[in-house]
C-alpha cells in the first residue's frame, strides 16, 4: 500500500523488532518491520499514521543512535537496481515533497475539553479525522485535559462540533468550543476584571 512504508536510517544493527516496536508505540497499527543491518523499514496500516510517524520522529534517538525516519521509496520492480530497495538511494527526491513538511497551522480551530489524560495527540487527530481533513492536533499542552485540533476549513470544523461534541474518547465525553469563540470570550471576561 503506497504511503504506508517508512524508512529507518542510522539505525543501531543491535536494534531488534521489540526496540523498533516501542519507539513507534502510538503512532498507529504495525503491519509489517523489516529489520537491516543499519537501517530498516516499518510498514503501516493507515497512511496518515506513518506521515505522522515521519514529522515527529525523525532525527529523535532509537537505541543511542539518531535516527532518521522518512517515507520509504517504492520498491524496485525487477530492473537492475542494487537489491529491492535500490530505488530508495535515489538522488531523485523532489524538494517541494510536503510530506516531512511541518503541520499546517489554520484559524479552523477547535479546542477540545474534558480530555482523558490517557488521550494522546494521536488519538484525538484519528478521531476527529471522522468530520473532516484535520491539518494539526495537540492534547494536554498547556493545560492538562485540554486539546487543540485544526481543520483544513471551516465547513470541517463546523462539521466536528455537529457530530462529535458530547461523543466519549476513552470513557470521558468531549466538549468542543470553537477556538476564536473562545478567545473572545476569555478576552471579554478579561475586559470587564480590568
Amino acid at each position: 500500500m503506497s504511503g504506508c512504508r517508512v524508512f529507518i536510517g542510522r539505525l543501531n544493527p543491535a536494534a531488534r523488532e521489540k526496540d523498533v516496536e516501542r519507539f513507534f508505540k502510538g503512532y498507529g497499527r504495525i503491519r509489517d518491520i523489516d529489520l537491516k543491518r543499519g537501517f530498516g523499514f516499518v510498514e503501516f496500516e493507515d497512511p496518515r499514521d506513518a506521515d505522522d510517524a515521519v514529522y515527529e520522529l525523525d532525527g529523535k534517538e532509537l537505541c543511542s543512535e539518531r535516527v532518521t525516519i522518512e517515507h520509504a521509496r517504492a520498491r524496485s520492480r525487477g530492473g537492475r537496481g542494487r537489491g529491492r530497495y535500490s530505488d530508495r538511494f535515489s538522488s531523485r527526491r523532489p524538494r517541494n515533497d510536503r510530506r516531512n513538511a511541518p503541520p499546517v497551522r489554520t484559524e479552523n480551530r477547535l479546542i477540545v475539553e474534558n480530555l482523558s489524560s490517557r488521550v494522546s495527540w494521536q488519538d484525538l487527530k484519528d478521531f476527529m479525522r471522522q468530520a473532516g481533513e484535520v491539518t494539526f492536533a495537540d492534547a494536554h499542552r498547556p493545560k492538562l485535559n485540554e486539546g487543540v485540533v485544526e481543520f483544513a476549513s471551516y465547513g470541517d470544523l463546523k462539521n466536528a462540533i455537529e457530530k462529535l461534541s458530547g461523543k466519549e474518547i476513552n470513557g470521558r465525553k468531549i466538549k468542543l468550543i470553537e477556538g476564536s469563540k473562545r478567545h473572545r470570550y476569555l478576552f471579554n471576561i478579561f475586559q470587564t476584571k480590568f
